[in-house]
C-alpha cells in the first residue's frame, strides 16, 4: 500500500486535485452566498449534485478503487453538462456576470471545461490510471442478518461503521426534521393543532433544505440512548412488544420533554424561537403538553419502526455502496450547512444565518 501511494503519478494526483478544487469551490460558494439571496431553483440541484459526486470521487481515489476511473469520467462529464445548463439555459451566466463581470465568468468556464476534459481523457486512456486505480471495493454487506444494536454498544463504538451510521442518521433526519416541522406547522394552520403560524418565516417555508440539527441530534440520541433501553425492556418483558412499547413511550416522553426544555432555556430565553405561553399545559412557555405529545409519538415511531428499518437496510447494503452514500450525504450536508449557518459578507464577517 505504501509503494502504491508513492507511485501514484502526477496525472492521477492532478485528477484528484481537480475534484478537490471543485468541491472546495462549491463549499466556498456556499460560504460566500447570503442565504436570503439564494434561490431554490436549478442552481440548488446543480450544487448538491456537484458536491455529492465530488465527495464520492475523492473517496474512491483515496481507496484506489478501480471504479474510480469510470465514476470519475462520468462525474467530470456531469459537471460540464450541469454547468452549461445552469449558465446558458437557467440564466446563471448573466447573474454571475453582474457580480464579477462577463470576462471573468467566461474565463472560469473555459478553465473548468478544459480541466474536466483533461480529466476525462486521462482517466480513459492512461495506463498509469488503470494500474493505480485497480482495487476492488468491498461489495459484501456488513451483516447478512440482524441489526447493529444486536451487538453491545461498547463494542460498536470502536467501529467506523457505528460512527458513519450515526452521522448518516444525523444528516438525513436534520433535513427530514425540517420537513416534519413544515407539516406540523401546516396542520396548525389547518386547525388540527393549536398555535399560530408565521408564513413569512423564510427559514421554514422557503429555505426547505435548511438542516434542523436538533432533530438530527434527537435521532442520534435515540440510537445511542433509547435503543439500549428498548432492548432492555424487551428482555424484561420476555420479548413481548406491547408492554415494552407502552413503557418506552413514558421514558421517551420524559427524554423528549427534558431535551426540549433544556434547549429552550439555553437558546430561547427571550422566546425568540418559540413561545408556548398561550398554549394550555405549558411550563415556562418552553414546553407544552401538545408539542411534547407530538415529539413523543414521532420519537417512538423512529425508535420502533424507522430506525430499525434504516439500520437493517444499511447493514444489508454492499459495504462500498453504504460508504459511498455516506460521503455523498456528507458533501450535501456540508454545502447546506455552510450556506445556511454562515455567511462571509463584504466586510469579511462570519454571520449566523439566523441573523439574516
Amino acid at each position: 500500500m505504501v509503494a502504491a501511494k508513492a507511485h501514484m503519478g502526477a496525472g492521477v494526483r492532478l485528477c484528484q486535485a481537480f475534484f478537490v478544487f471543485v468541491l472546495l469551490a462549491m463549499l466556498g460558494y456556499a460560504l460566500m452566498t447570503n442565504p436570503s439571496d439564494f434561490t431554490y431553483d436549478f442552481s440548488l440541484v446543480h450544487s448538491f449534485v456537484v458536491v455529492a459526486l465530488a465527495s464520492v470521487c475523492l473517496w474512491m481515489f483515496q481507496k484506489r478503487a478501480s471504479l474510480a476511473r469510470t465514476f470519475g469520467i462520468a462525474t467530470a462529464v456531469t459537471f460540464m453538462v450541469l454547468s452549461a445548463f445552469d449558465m446558458f439555459v437557467c440564466g446563471g451566466f448573466e447573474a454571475a456576470a453582474l457580480q464579477v463581470g462577463p470576462e471573468t465568468v467566461a474565463s472560469f468556464l473555459c478553465a473548468e471545461y478544459a480541466a474536466a476534459a483533461m480529466v476525462v481523457t486521462y482517466l480513459a486512456v492512461s495506463p498509469r490510471a488503470r494500474s493505480v486505480l485497480s482495487v476492488e471495493l468491498d461489495r459484501a454487506p456488513i451483516a447478512t442478518s440482524g441489526h447493529s444494536f444486536d451487538v453491545p454498544l461498547k463494542q460498536r463504538v470502536r467501529t467506523w461503521v457505528f460512527w458513519r451510521d450515526l452521522a448518516m442518521y444525523f444528516i438525513v433526519f436534520s433535513f427530514m426534521g425540517h420537513w416534519a416541522e413544515m407539516l406540523f406547522c401546516y396542520n396548525i394552520h389547518l386547525g388540527v393543532f393549536m398555535g399560530d403560524v408565521d408564513f413569512s418565516e423564510k427559514m421554514l417555508w422557503h429555505q426547505w433544505l435548511f438542516p434542523y440539527c436538533a432533530e438530527g441530534v434527537a435521532v442520534v440520541l435515540i440510537a445511542v440512548l433509547l435503543t439500549p433501553v428498548k432492548q432492555a425492556l424487551l428482555k424484561l418483558f420476555g420479548g413481548r412488544v406491547l408492554p415494552a412499547v407502552a413503557l418506552s413511550v413514558l421514558v421517551t416522553a420524559v427524554v423528549c420533554t427534558t431535551i426540549d426544555f433544556t434547549c429552550g432555556m439555553i437558546c430561547n430565553q427571550n422566546y425568540e424561537v418559540w413561545d408556548y405561553r398561550a398554549l394550555p399545559f405549558n411550563f415556562m412557555g418552553q414546553v407544552c403538553l401538545q408539542n411534547s405529545t407530538v415529539y413523543t409519538v414521532a420519537a417512538t415511531l423512529i425508535l420502533w419502526v424507522f430506525y430499525p428499518l434504516m439500520d437493517s437496510g444499511l447493514r444489508r447494503m454492499p459495504r462500498a455502496a453504504s460508504d459511498g452514500l455516506f460521503f455523498a450525504l456528507l458533501g450535501m450536508y456540508a454545502f447546506s450547512a455552510l450556506l445556511h449557518f454562515m455567511y462571509v459578507g463584504s466586510a469579511g464577517l462570519v454571520v449566523g444565518a439566523f441573523e439574516m
